[in-house]
């Protein structure tokens, strides 16, 4: 079957500036401009459907927007007694498992609609790990790495006897 070009075409946010080659499962991947500016590389059929219509930044929007319209966190945006934290970091959240969370992993969850597990961590007010992996072992690995990355140098600064059990954690 004859790939169609799609050069040129805009989904969404994204543009797409040329074929990139193609997915594992065989459908053409594309790589896209996006209007923030970031460039992606997006499978054509997630294009074409409108399963892909960003680089992640509309979704990061809809969440921020979501959290800013959610009243109970409203009420405490700019609190900085709501959070045992350190350095402006709460740790226990950071590190800690919750309830709702179905991998066992913290910041590690499964995407239903694209098959992939996103790896994430949110630090000092940023978004510094969101990315997507093809396996559980791949999106965990990364989260690790991000832990040790940027919560470390923080628990060494602090020493704290919970920022030393945190710290015994992360170096297992």
């Amino acid at each position: 079957m004859k790939r169609k070009d799609i050069t040129g075409q805009k989904f969404g946010r994204l543009t797409v500036m040329r074929y990139e080659g193609a997915a594992k499962n065989g459908n053409a991947t594309w790589l896209c401009q996006c209007d923030c500016g970031q460039r992606t590389v997006v499978d054509g059929y997630r294009l074409r459907k409108g399963a892909t219509t960003s680089c992640g930044c509309y979704r990061r929007e809809v969440m921020r927007e979501a959290i800013r319209k959610n009243p109970k966190t409203a009420a405490k945006i700019g609190q900085k007694n709501q959070f045992a934290a350190t350095e402006g970091v709460n740790l226990n959240a950071t590190l800690t498992v919750r309830s709702t969370n179905q991998s066992g992993v913290t910041g590690v969850s499964f995407d239903q609609q694209s098959g992939k597990w996103n790896a994430r961590l949110f630090f000092k007010g940023q978004l510094v790990l969101n990315r997507t992996y093809c396996s559980f072992g791949e999106a965990v690995t990364a989260r690790q790495h991000a832990e040790r990355q940027y919560l470390m140098p923080l628990l060494k600064r602090v020493q704290t006897p919970e920022a030393m059990s945190l710290m015994e954690l992360l170096e297992a």
